[in-house]
């Protein structure tokens, strides 16, 4: 019960690809947290990083590895159900990869526009368009008796 056809290996090699970035990023925010600051502060969602204080910035990087930490392993666990169950077409793994993603960009998103930072909700936008594009795409490659 493979993925059908060429269109759903490249839809799983683009997830592949996606998760990997976003495990490399969570591995930043784990192991860098002042380039994070500053990255956040560039993007125009962090404090200010030139005049937060030296405690406070020291602080962050608690808040920014525990972040890091657990999008590292939800990365691993998505990373391993499509590189497996959903590469072999398993309907409940399409599934359970959006639910997870719906539920984070409607937590994450939702929350930063409710707390007043409508520039993450708009980062959050660039990563849900690169793992939708292709989660539509291995939507259509499914058997119709699949699209449960």
């Amino acid at each position: 019960m493979e993925m059908r056809g060429h269109k759903g290996r490249i839809w799983i090699r683009w997830l592949e690809v996606v998760i990997v970035l976003v495990m490399a990023y969570s591995l930043v925010l784990v192991l860098a947290g002042g380039l994070a600051l500053r990255l956040f502060d560039f993007l125009g969602f962090g404090p200010n990083a030139a005049t937060t204080s030296d405690a406070f910035r020291d602080y962050l990087r608690l808040p920014f590895a525990v972040l890091g930490a657990v999008m590292f392993g939800w990365m691993v666990l998505l990373f391993a159900v499509v590189r497996g169950p959903m590469r072999l077409g398993e309907p409940w793994a399409w599934r359970a990869v959006a639910l997870s993603l719906s539920a984070w960009f409607a937590l994450d998103t939702g929350m930063s526009l409710v707390l007043g930072s409508p520039a993450h909700a708009l980062f959050n936008v660039g990563f849900a368009v690169a793992l939708a594009v292709p989660m539509i795409g291995l939507r259509r490659t499914r058997q119709p008796e699949e699209q449960v």
